[in-house]
């Protein structure tokens, strides 16, 4: 079954509305492919604006991890600014990718990625625009199965209404796991609807499906017990953990955005966790433990993501950066590789007490320009 796009009946709307070029595609490293030529489809979604959404690193790892399979597409989706929204409702445009500008709601898995509570009602918005019931409970075999994901999905209890299931932890091997249970199921001929298919991502051990659990509270709020309500789910649901970063060297290829962005450079996540366990910081508490990328790394990234941007930047992502354990040897090796470019070196986050004057020479080094950002904490 061919899905056409709704950009004949998008783009006539686009003049109409501030920043139109956010919602055309075509941005450098994209990926569009046939819609007959894979088992499974995902819709990939960072609910805000897409100057916000594009730069996140978690949704352009699903989307490349996805893509390289023979098997599965991805397509982004961002949400869509109230000019637009309001437009879309009146002309009965539903909420699109802007991969392909198809329909959300054709497509067989919606992964939401949350890294704020900021970004629920925005997903909600979406299913209303894609013509995809809210409530969960309302869906049919016909509507995507809607998976959270992200640091705001760690809780998923404000959403277990409004969401089919929900992944703790880490996404790249998740969603290949996701995956296969949809293509097998599919292959199968679709056994058991999709009340079949969400038991049998529950009994995996790693999806938490809302609805194959009571949940009990206490009088004051507080959480009392999680119960299974159906045979073969598991007590509890395990959280991913990726291990070994040197062996998912994403993103290969960053998407170059058409549109101005809040971050505009080449990024490379140099380690995940935290070395501090600070109890208020719900960053580091649920990304534990510390997983370092190695400097080869972290090199051989930046010189392919470089080569395949043409950023003018590399943002070392983390926590805080300058816990990582070689970060002054990290800091040396690309500021010597890039000496003769213009390539600038950036901190997006890091504590004070652990930055030093000797890796502020390293990132200024030859004049660049380069960019801190300092958690007080």
């Amino acid at each position: 079954m061919t899905v056409e796009s709704v950009f004949p009946r998008l783009e006539a709307l686009l003049p109409l509305v501030s920043k139109p070029v956010q919602y055309v595609g075509g941005e450098l490293n994209a990926v569009v492919k046939p819609w007959e030529s894979v088992a499974v489809r995902w819709a990939l979604m960072y609910p805000d604006a897409y100057e916000v959404g594009v730069p996140n690193q978690g949704v352009q790892i699903l989307y490349e991890v996805l893509n390289e399979r023979d098997d599965a597409l991805a397509e982004r989706t961002y949400s869509v600014w109230p000019d637009l929204e309001k437009l879309m409702r009146e002309h009965g445009v539903p909420q699109f990718t802007v991969d392909a500008h198809r329909p959300l709601g054709a497509f067989d898995l919606l992964g939401v990625s949350f890294s704020t509570e900021l970004g629920y009602t925005n997903m909600l918005t979406a299913l209303d625009l894609a013509g995809i019931p809210l409530h969960a409970r309302d869906r049919s075999d016909d509507h995507p199965v809607v998976v959270a994901g992200g640091h705001a999905a760690f809780n998923p209890e404000p959403i277990a209404d409004f969401v089919d299931a929900a992944v703790l932890g880490d996404g790249e091997q998740a969603v290949l796991a996701i995956t296969d249970v949809v293509r097998d199921w599919k292959d199968e001929g679709r056994p058991g609807g999709r009340e079949e298919l969400l038991l049998r991502l529950a009994r995996t051990g790693g999806v938490y499906v809302p609805a194959f659990y009571d949940v009990e509270y206490h009088a004051d709020g507080r959480l009392l017990r999680v119960t299974p309500n159906r045979p073969g789910v598991p007590w509890r649901v395990a959280k991913h953990t990726v291990m070994d970063l040197d062996a998912w060297p994403y993103p290969k290829a960053p998407i170059v955005p058409l549109a101005e962005s809040v971050h505009e450079r080449m990024s490379v996540e140099i380690f995940r966790g935290c070395t501090r366990g600070c109890r208020f910081c719900q960053a580091g508490m649920i990304t534990r433990p510390v997983r370092e990328r190695s400097i080869t790394g972290i090199a051989a990234i930046v010189d392919n993501g470089l080569a395949k941007t043409g950023f003018e930047e590399v943002g070392l992502l983390s926590l805080s950066s300058a816990d990582h354990s070689e970060i002054a040897d990290v800091a040396r090796n690309l500021a010597d590789r890039y000496e003769q470019s213009k390539t600038s070196l950036s901190l997006p986050s890091t504590r004070v007490d652990a930055f030093n004057v000797d890796l502020a020479n390293e990132l200024s080094r030859n004049g660049r320009r380069s960019g801190l950002t300092f958690a007080p904490e």
